[in-house]
């Protein structure tokens, strides 16, 4: 069942404007919101469905839904947007990561409804991430992408991420930012 409501855990919602003056609720995901996940993955169009799942075969099946609602807040951690605003929430955008074994690195994913696209949520979304995973003393974060995909090549780029070419897969490409180095607030980058 989707919910609008909170999860227990120390990371508090936070009202978000963004640049064409609509605002979403920006939380913790919890266990309940399956629903919200799953209408959001299905609602996608082809190329943003291909963006976030590479090859763009994915189906929001239950097992899909169960894992990326399994926010552990430890190993696992994700933030969904939530407009509020209608007779129904619905979720605009989801981001997360995973933390590698160590826990010094966690892959990170971001994924903005296309109505939503290009209003500044899917940065606000991954700054969440980045803060929460500088908190929590990782190194670096980091995603992994196809080569072909442009829209996360400038994005990424923008967040001040760095690009690498997978040696062994011609078709990836790996977006890497150091959590640690200098410069690397990217509230600050235009």
């Amino acid at each position: 069942m989707a919910t609008g409501g909170l999860c227990d855990t120390h990371l508090s919602p936070e009202r978000i404007n963004l640049s064409d003056g609509r605002s979403v609720l920006v939380r913790p995901v919890c266990r309940g919101d399956g629903d919200l996940e799953k209408s959001l993955i299905e609602g996608l169009s082809p190329e943003s469905r291909r963006d976030r799942f590479i090859g763009g075969s994915c189906k929001a099946t239950e097992k899909l839904i169960e894992l990326l609602t399994d926010n552990d807040h430890q190993h696992h951690e994700a933030f969904i947007a939530v407009d509020d605003s209608g007779d129904y929430p619905r979720a605009v955008g989801v981001a997360n990561f995973a933390l590698d074994e160590g826990g010094h690195a966690c892959e990170c994913a971001v994924i903005v409804s296309d109505d939503w696209q290009h209003q500044g949520l899917g940065r606000v979304l991954l700054q969440h991430l980045i803060d929460t995973a500088r908190n929590r003393g990782c190194d670096s974060i980091y995603s992994i992408e196809a080569a072909d995909n442009r829209r996360v090549n400038s994005f990424a780029r923008a967040m001040g991420f760095e690009c690498t070419a997978d040696p062994h897969d011609y078709t990836l490409l790996t977006y890497t930012l150091d959590l640690h180095g200098p410069g690397h607030d990217t509230r600050a980058v235009a």
